[in-house]
Order: structure tokens, then C-alpha cells, then sequence
């Protein structure tokens, strides 16, 4: 009788587990009984509306540029309208700036700019930011931590799995083999919300954020930075010195390129070269003192040893530029990382006599 507990209990659990997972297949009970979304999820959520406007916009004979990247590019957010140079670009245009998210990386751009392929929306003009910290493998930011803010769906899953390592490959596998892991299924809760005609409860605080950057947000005229040379002592200290070894602790910390974040760069590429779509990859200006702080650890010179290796030569859809190299006219910083959004009718001009560079840009 004992021998026969033993190997009842077990196959009864393995019988609930596989019940449970057949369950979670039925949508119904899925939207139910699955995790609230994060925020990486409700972001890419999200994005099929912003798709929707900017075809809407095409259609009125704008030119939609998209502007992906990190909170380096977040001060294009921070413009209305940018104004840009009539001898440089002459046509109606506007900068879709909603993928510029702050602490963010390749494998959430992919994401999102495989959700706009998929969506049906190809935009005239697309910037990538290039920055180093985004390759670490140890940036407290990295696809870690998007992966576990993620329930992707099957295709998803089965897209992304080449890119990844073996240990992320084998969460991969689990999560479709397993549709109650992948969405994190709660047997009572769907019960519960089930009789009561409600899905899963999403959290608000994220929601809001999501509607929160469909919207512009105009810089403070109060606080656009400070010249290189005007910094007085104590904000030199609190600005560039500390903010650079805070930059360092959590975007450069154990530095090692990882071969994840690179290998979702390279699928943005592939995806820009098999849909035709003119793209600028661009990396931004920091100040000297980080500049060099960040290449002591780096090694620098990671935007041309990466992107030579994986942009063709003769592209006909992408060009790059480094504004990194004392090229510019900026002199503004708000702090060591990033420069004045002030800055950016420069930064537009620069990245869009770049793209006249592209045989396919118009």
C-alpha cells in the first residue's frame, strides 16, 4: 500500500500540473489567470497604436522618423515639434520618439520594432542608438531583466530563440512546452475572476507610465544644462564625477560584451535590410570625463569594431555616425551622460545628412 502512495502522489501532481496547463491554453481563462503585466510588457502592449497613428500620419504626407534608443535619446522626447534645417530635409516630417525609453536595450528594441514590421508599418527614416553599456552583459538593465518582465507569445518565444544562450534557450523551450509558466498562471485567481467576468488585474502605476509617454514632454527652459566650462566646483562633483561612477556601478559594472545584446543589434540590422528600411546608426555624445572614464573599461572604439562587423559595406539601407568625436557644436551637459536637449536641432541635422547618404532614403 505504501509502494503504491509513493508512486500515486507523484503522477497525481504531474496530472494536476498538466491539467492546469491544457487549461491555460483556453484564452479565456489565460487572460484570466496569468501574472499582471510588468512594465516591459505593457509597453510593448502598447506600441500597435503608435503604429496605427503613424501610418494615419504617412497618409497626410508626413515622413515618420523613428527614434529608438535610451534615455540618451529620450531629449528628442523632449521636443514638440524639432526644428529642422529646410537645406538639410525639406518635406513635412515627424519624429515618432515613444521607442526612446530610458534604460533600455537591443532585445526590447527588437521587440518593438518587429512588433512595427509586423504591424504593417514601415517608417521613412529610422534612428538606433548605438551605446556601449547596452552590450554588457552585466548592465543591471540588460535583456535579464526585460526577460523576466516579458509573457511573449509562441511565435515570440520561437523567433527569439536562436539569439539567446543556452541557459535562457532552455527557459525558452520551458515556457512553450509549459503555457502556465510562460504566462505564470494562478489556478484560483482565473477561478475567481472567471465567475466574477474580470481578466487579470493589471498594474495601474504602469499603465499610467504607458500613457504617460504618448505624450511630449517639453524640457524645462530652467534646466537645459550647463556649459563644459561653467560648472562650478560642487556641480562638476555631483554632475560628472559622482554621476559618471553611479553610471558606472549600473550600466559598466564587470564589463563584458554580451554576445545576447549583440546578436539582437545584429537581427535589428537584418530587419532593416529586409524591409528596406533607411536607418541611422548613431552614437551619442557624453562628456570627456566619462568619455574616457567609460573607454577605460570598455576599451572604446566598440561602435566601429561592432557595427563594421555586422553592417554590410555597401548597404543600401544604413549609415552610420559617432557624434562622439568632438564633431558637433553641443557644449551643453545635464550631467556627464547625457547632453542639453538644446542639443538636439543639432543632432537632427547631423543624423539627417547622414541618412541622405542612404541610396533608398527619400
Amino acid at each position: 500500500m505504501t509502494l503504491k502512495k509513493i508512486y500515486f502522489y507523484p503522477l497525481l501532481l504531474i496530472l494536476f500540473i498538466f491539467t492546469v496547463d491544457k487549461i491555460a491554453c483556453i484564452p479565456d481563462f489565460r487572460e484570466a489567470a496569468r501574472r499582471p503585466y510588468k512594465s516591459g510588457q505593457n509597453i510593448l502592449v502598447g506600441f500597435p497604436k503608435v503604429w496605427e497613428e503613424n501610418k494615419r500620419l504617412q497618409s497626410e504626407k508626413f515622413n515618420v522618423t523613428v527614434v529608438t534608443g535610451s534615455s540618451r535619446s529620450d531629449i528628442f522626447h523632449e521636443w514638440e515639434n524639432i526644428p529642422v534645417n529646410k537645406s538639410t530635409y525639406n518635406k513635412p516630417i515627424y519624429f515618432e520618439t515613444r521607442l526612446a525609453l530610458k534604460a533600455s536595450e537591443y532585445f526590447l528594441y527588437y521587440l518593438l520594432l518587429k512588433s512595427m514590421v509586423d504591424g504593417g508599418f514601415k517608417p521613412n527614416l529610422l534612428f538606433i542608438e548605438f551605446s556601449e553599456e547596452m552590450l554588457n552583459e552585466n548592465n543591471v538593465y540588460s535583456y535579464k531583466t526585460k526577460w523576466k518582465e516579458l509573457m511573449l507569445t509562441e511565435r515570440e518565444l520561437i523567433d527569439i530563440f536562436p539569439v539567446f544562450n543556452a541557459k535562457y534557450k532552455l527557459d525558452v523551450l520551458s515556457r512553450l512546452l509549459f503555457v502556465s509558466y510562460n504566462y505564470h498562471i494562478r489556478p484560483i485567481q482565473g477561478i475567481s475572476n472567471l465567475i466574477k467576468g474580470e481578466r487579470a488585474a493589471d498594474d495601474t502605476y504602469f499603465i499610467a507610465l504607458s500613457s504617460y509617454l504618448n505624450k511630449k514632454r517639453p524640457f524645462n527652459p530652467n534646466n537645459t544644462g550647463i556649459e563644459i566650462d561653467n560648472f562650478t566646483p560642487k556641480e562638476y562633483e555631483e554632475r560628472i564625477v559622482n554621476y559618471s561612477k553611479s553610471q558606472e556601478q549600473l550600466l559598466l559594472n564587470n564589463f563584458l560584451i554580451s554576445e545576447t545584446e549583440v546578436g539582437f543589434f545584429k537581427r535589428i540590422i537584418d530587419l532593416a535590410e529586409e524591409n528596406n528600411i533607411p536607418t541611422v546608426i548613431w552614437e551619442p555624445q557624453v562628456h570627456p570625463y566619462y568619455k574616457e572614464r567609460r573607454k577605460s573599461i570598455t576599451g572604446g572604439n566598440l561602435f566601429d569594431s561592432i557595427s563594421e562587423q555586422l553592417i554590410e559595406k555597401n548597404s543600401k539601407n544604413i549609415r552610420r555616425i559617432s557624434l562622439n568625436r568632438g564633431n558637433t557644436n553641443c557644449r551643453l551637459y545635464t550631467d556627464s551622460s547625457h547632453v542639453s536637449p538644446l542639443c538636439v536641432p543639432e543632432i537632427v541635422d547631423k543624423l539627417l545628412q547622414t541618412a541622405k547618404e542612404i541610396p533608398n532614403f527619400q
